[in-house]
């Protein structure tokens, strides 16, 4: 039922304080001000500090330090029984395997534990079970910091005590990033299903919610892109949002002010233009100076949106705030007056992979709880999804020399690889249709100016591209007036387009997504003509892990330390 009038978060308040009683659990022990930076120990775990553990990724095997069979074991984290009524009523009970499906199983322990997790197992099959155990760990910890709270005020109210350090600069505990308006709205819903119970249930501004971040009635998949496509897009697909939520006995407010809310979503671009940038006159971040549950949901999506949103967002978390917003400096926790915000924040990533962009966030989070890795043993590869016999090229570039710097080896020296080995094969009368595709923006815009210094017959198509301008290219091309075509990895994950009449496919560097490689050679299959069709990939010792997903471990292994720089692979 949707519930347009505001009601006082008092008045909720005030009712959890008569539930359950606040025990000393692990939930207590993470967060009182008496907690050391270092811990040397874990009684229950053998997995501590900066570690890193491995899931098989089949769905019958669970690699948990502790697996969870009842929900009794559950409720030994610390969760409210509340919350665990609800979650055991909305969950279909897997026979004698307890409350949890594998990939929750493996995940739980550390999350209500509070360590920072990276997963870069996510997927669209696993999405939904994630959501619900983020919404379920969300609710449990805004809960719980009130019920303390609660508490502790009916102590001072009565003079029993002094005021205790429970609380932080501002009320919002939990920020949670995601990449388009669909993925909140099924979190949302989540969060429905578990904070709310019986028939007294009140959801403030739903209908509001729902014609913003519900899905289009008429809207019907494309079937002529991908499966993960139509996944990922289907639906909402916006990427400018934020949503303050607040949260109270069988009550849920949305577009709550952030200084009223609870729990905060937002996109990476969303909450950039809420932050601002320097020299703006009007910016806005003490919001975040509390927050002690970070989460980056597919966060593969955002390094197709654009990653410095996200580096931005991180860099105004767990900041002392500007103003002064009626704080009770009496009540603050002492860590929080201390800035080690950011060493009592869990941080938790959700991506598809792992990737140097993603690992370089993960490893320069402070929690001194401990990290966790997780991650299947090993990358299966894409290559068995290719459906026309073709010869695929993989070429190594040089070693990096002493007097290099990495970041010269991967820009200057990759392109230097490219223009004086790789193109001479394609420049040849006899070579048409080549495709090139260029990962990052910055190496396409270096190499399209080279093709204009060459006059080269090409034409480009990029994520900026007018879709005029896409039709004519994908026209001329297919007509063989054009013999290049330049273009981006972020053209291919928002588009998908498939072009007529490639007959050679070039890659600047392995791509992010194992599924553009595939996308581009599949094509070939569709080509007319007699001549050879080929694929030529460039790659360096320090694209491991892109190369990987792609071809495979084994394979990999033998494509980085083989001492042949040239490899061929020729699909059947």
């Amino acid at each position: 039922e949707d519930e347009e009038g505001d009601e006082e978060d008092e008045e909720g308040d005030e009712e959890d304080e008569e539930g359950d009683e606040v025990t000393t659990d692990q939930f207590v022990e993470c967060f009182s001000s008496e907690t050391p930076l270092q811990t040397n120990e874990d009684k229950t775990y053998t997995v501590t500090g900066n570690a890193m553990f491995n899931i098989q990724k089949t769905p019958d095997v669970t690699c948990s330090p502790s697996e969870i069979t009842s929900i009794s074991q559950m409720r030994s984290f610390g969760i409210e029984p509340s919350l665990l009524a609800q979650w055991e009523a909305t969950t279909k009970q897997i026979a004698s395997k307890g409350p949890l499906k594998p990939v929750s199983n493996a995940i739980f322990p550390y999350l209500a534990t509070y360590r920072d997790i990276l997963y870069s197992e996510s997927t669209f099959e696993n999405q939904g079970e994630l959501l619900k155990l983020l919404a379920l760990h969300s609710i449990n910890h805004v809960f719980k910091t009130r019920k303390i709270v609660l508490k502790n005020n009916a102590k001072v109210a009565k003079g029993d005590t002094e005021p205790p350090r429970d609380q932080g600069f501002t009320r919002p505990k939990v920020l949670i990033l995601f990449p388009f308006r669909n993925v909140a709205h099924k979190f949302v819903h989540q969060l429905f299903k578990l904070a709310l119970s019986g028939t007294k249930k009140q959801i403030s501004n739903r209908k509001r919610f729902e014609e913003e971040y519900g899905p289009d009635g008429d809207e019907k998949p494309n079937l002529s892109k991908s499966l993960s496509y139509q996944r990922l897009f289907l639906g909402n697909n916006d990427d400018f949002f934020t949503l303050g939520i607040a949260l109270a006995k069988n009550s849920v407010k949305l577009y709550t002010d952030f200084y009223q809310s609870d729990i905060i979503i937002a996109s990476p671009l969303g909450l950039r233009n809420v932050i601002g940038a320097e020299g703006d006159k009007i910016r806005d971040y003490d919001f975040l100076s509390s927050i002690e549950v970070l989460t980056l949901f597919m966060g593969d999506v955002f390094l197709m949106q654009n990653w410095e949103h996200v580096l931005h967002s991180l860099q105004f978390t767990n900041l002392k705030p500007v103003k002064d917003r009626d704080i009770d400096f009496s009540r603050v926790k002492n860590w929080i007056l201390d800035g080690l915000g950011s060493s009592y924040r869990q941080t938790l990533v959700f991506s598809s992979f792992s990737c140097p962009e993603i690992n370089s966030i993960f490893g320069a989070c402070e929690n001194h709880r401990g990290s966790v890795r997780i991650q299947s043993l090993s990358q299966p590869g894409v290559l068995s999804t290719i459906n026309t016999p073709v010869r695929q090229v993989f070429s190594r570039m040089p070693d990096r020399k002493p007097t290099q710097t990495p970041l010269e080896y991967l820009t200057t020296q990759r392109f230097e690889s490219f223009i004086h080995s790789i193109m001479p094969r394609y420049q040849t009368t006899d070579i048409n249709s080549v495709v090139v595709v260029i990962p990052s923006y910055f190496d396409f815009v270096r190499v399209r100016n080279h093709f204009k210094r060459e006059s080269s017959n090409f034409a480009q198509l990029s994520e900026y591209s007018t879709n005029k301008n896409i039709t004519n290219v994908r026209r001329k091309f297919a007509e063989g007036a054009i013999k290049y075509i330049l273009t981006t990895e972020r053209f291919f994950f928002f588009k998908r387009y498939k072009l007529k009449n490639v007959h050679h496919v070039v890659f600047y560097e392995p791509p992010l997504h194992s599924e553009c490689y595939t996308h581009y050679v599949n094509m070939l299959g569709e080509a007319s003509g007699t001549c050879q069709h080929t694929t030529t990939l460039l790659y360096n010792k320090l694209d491991g892990t892109k190369l990987e997903r792609i071809v495979g471990e084994k394979q990999c292994k033998l494509l980085i330390n083989s001492a042949q720089t040239t490899h061929m692979i020729v699909s059947s």
